[in-house]
């Protein structure tokens, strides 16, 4: 009489027990995130079956003999995040009940077929992104009544597709991702202002598509909400018509060829999320007009002081990046009314003068602050608060000078601290050795001076991973109980847990800060 099975998150491993598949009475089946492998048997069995949730595991092998078409009560089923491979059933989609199909980040092969009793299905959400589907999309796709999520990205899908007809036929979408595959986006200018006004706010990705030019079709797209035409080929200015879409909360147009020759850049009333990193992009830093969340103009060629007012226009900001560009001057004192800044990344540009004091007083709320190879002068103000909340500290290559703030030892939760390439000069900072979470160490290119290593037995930086002492003038003895101390350099040839290692890793990159790349050079970079 068993109707309900929750056995989510439990670490569980194996393959699914048979003895499930006789269970008629079932109704809901949730073993999600945990290291199931092997096949999924199939559940015809529980006729009144309505959801089935997989979801980040390791089964393997097909779904094509499941007897899909006997769950005719099933609402939800949920196979992200596995090894399945194979191709998808048609089956599945004639469901007559299913209105949430997730089967996203598999190994699913082939063509998926059209769908042609169009009047029997009610699916609301469908994701088949991150598999191997080649072949043109099916069109019937679009003629779902109720379908407000698509997402297709990731694939091999082909041939030409209509973009412009898309907009015409969803009545009810909220979300398309066509993004990565190897289609002909084509999207002819077409006026229809009128019928976009009256259809839900949609978000439109259509990253790595190929794209040589602006989708010409949005122009008069009034409803969209979020654009992403990120890792495309996109030439020329950013069209004055983007920036007056009304309802525009989202634009990512990074890593593409754009230029800027108008004075109309960032003159939007509605946007929030304003990605732009990675282009060609010059002149003096633009005048803000939105309040942004996140705003990321690095890699670009802006030359120019930051404007003295930057902080007023970031008050509700959690990131802020204008790193790589050829920026000079000082930093602004401004920047302290942005308040919410979780990641501030002013690095590889030429500003020169002192770190204001504010902003070492705002790492009560940063996560990250990223100030490296600037002109920077000056010692680090010894104001950090004793709730500091750094994570990342990144001051390489300036021209700082004195010791290190001993209220640094307050930030317990950092996990990179990088003073390299400066001209600090102190002895071998102990005072920091509560930092149990630190990861990375750089204090190399100083001068600091006298012993490595601490006194005493316990083990300081248990985390770390890598250290960078040279070029300084250290003396003495090298610490060798010490090394030994530092697990997580050690692999897995009998000196170190290395599934300890990858385990605590994963963990480490959910947190949202950056690692800059000449730190992780020549390590494991499977991490994001």
């Amino acid at each position: 009489m068993l109707s309900r099975v929750d056995l989510s998150y439990c670490s569980f491993s194996g393959p699914i027990p048979s003895t499930l598949t006789s269970l008629t009475q079932l109704v809901y089946l949730a073993m999600q995130y945990n290291n199931f492998t092997g096949p999924i048997p199939s559940f015809s069995m529980a006729k009144n079956l309505t959801e089935i949730h997989l979801v980040g595991n390791r089964l393997t092998g097909q779904i094509t003999c499941n007897r899909w078409e006997e769950l005719v009560n099933l609402k939800i089923l949920d196979l992200n995040d596995n090894l399945l491979e194979g191709s998808i059933p048609s089956s599945l989609f004639s469901l007559p009940s299913l209105q949430y199909l997730f089967l996203g980040y598999n190994r699913f092969s082939g063509q998926v077929d059209e769908i042609f009793n169009i009047s029997a299905v009610q699916f609301f959400e469908i994701d088949l992104s991150g598999n191997n589907l080649e072949g043109p999309i099916p069109m019937s796709l679009f003629d779902l009544p109720h379908l407000e999520y698509l997402s297709l990205s990731s694939n091999n899908f082909n041939g030409s597709f209509q973009l412009n007809l898309i907009f015409q036929l969803f009545r009810s979408l909220l979300i398309l991702d066509l993004s990565a595959n190897n289609l002909s986006i084509e999207c002819s200018q077409t006026n229809f202002s009128l019928f976009s006004s009256v259809l839900p706010p949609i978000t439109l990705r259509l990253a790595f598509s190929k794209l040589n030019s602006f989708p010409d079709c949005l122009r008069n797209q009034s409803n969209l909400l979020s654009l992403d035409l990120s890792n495309n080929h996109i030439q020329g200015e950013i069209p004055k018509w983007v920036w007056e879409l009304p309802y525009l909360r989202y634009l990512n147009l990074s890593f593409n060829n754009l230029v800027n020759r108008e004075q109309y850049l960032l003159n939007s009333s509605s946007l929030d999320f304003l990605d732009l990193r990675s282009n060609q992009l010059q002149g003096p830093l633009p005048v803000f007009t939105s309040h942004f969340l996140y705003l990321d103009l690095s890699r670009n060629n802006f030359s120019s002081t930051i404007p003295a007012s930057i902080g007023n226009f970031l008050a509700d900001a959690y990131t802020f990046s204008v790193s790589s560009n050829k920026l000079y001057g000082s930093i602004p004192e401004s920047i302290c009314n942005a308040t919410n800044l979780l990641l501030l990344d002013l690095s590889d540009n030429s500003i020169s003068g002192s770190i204001p004091q504010c902003l070492i007083g705002m790492s009560e709320t940063l996560n990250v602050l990223s100030l490296r190879r600037n002109n920077l002068t000056g010692i680090v103000s010894d104001t950090f608060p004793s709730s500091c909340r750094l994570e990342v500290l990144a001051l390489n290559g300036n021209q700082l000078e004195g010791e290190l703030p001993k209220s640094l030892a307050n930030c317990t939760f950092l996990k990179v601290l990088d003073v390299g390439n400066n001209r600090i000069e102190e002895s071998f900072p102990c005072y920091l050795k509560d930092m149990s979470r630190l990861r990375i160490l750089m204090l190399g290119f100083n001068k600091f001076y006298g012993p490595i290593g601490c006194p005493g037995q316990n083990a300081t930086w248990p985390m770390l991973q890598i250290i960078h002492l040279a070029s300084n003038n250290f003396s003495g003895k090298l610490p060798t109980n010490g090394f030994f101390n530092w697990m997580p350099m050690m692999g897995d040839d009998g000196r170190g847990d290395q599934s300890y290692q990858m385990n605590e890793f994963s963990n480490y990159a959910l947190t949202p800060f950056i690692i800059p790349r000449e730190y992780y050079q020549g390590c494991d970079t499977s991490y994001p």
